[in-house]
């Protein structure tokens, strides 16, 4: 039998995780929204949108989910790398879904969204903020 309890570090790192990328998404969508009712196309709306969301999200993960983590000197490379990733994806992913399968702009985003925020918590965890123990 399987054991189903989640260790209270793997809960408080999910928990923080989703409270920083709550934080980070919110000014995503934000800076999106901004830049299409300014007449910016949505797709160049939600690449520049991501890149804002990146910026605040690095130091809210750290706080919130990733306190023990490798020194800024360390982790910060593999987070602007990280972002390079979410950013393509982010930007493939939403083309593919608002103009390959014409989808709202809304249900492009929230597809979009959640798909990058499982890739992104696999990548923080196993490659980005390597806690030290």
């Amino acid at each position: 039998m399987v054991n189903s309890q989640v260790s209270p570090g793997i809960r408080q790192q999910v928990l923080g995780f989703a409270a920083a990328g709550g934080i980070a998404t919110a000014i995503h969508w934000a800076s999106m929204a901004g830049l299409v009712l300014l007449g910016l196309s949505p797709l160049y709306a939600t690449a520049i949108g991501s890149l804002c969301g990146a910026v605040a999200n690095y130091l809210f993960q750290r706080q919130l989910a990733f306190p023990n983590a490798d020194t800024h000197a360390k982790t910060v490379g593999r987070y602007a790398l990280s972002c390079l990733l979410a950013w393509i994806t982010n930007f493939i992913l939403f083309s593919f879904f608002h103009q390959g399968l014409s989808l709202p702009v809304t249900a492009a985003q929230i597809v979009t969204t959640t798909f990058g925020a499982l890739l992104n918590f696999v990548v923080y965890q196993r490659l980005v903020f390597h806690e030290q123990t």
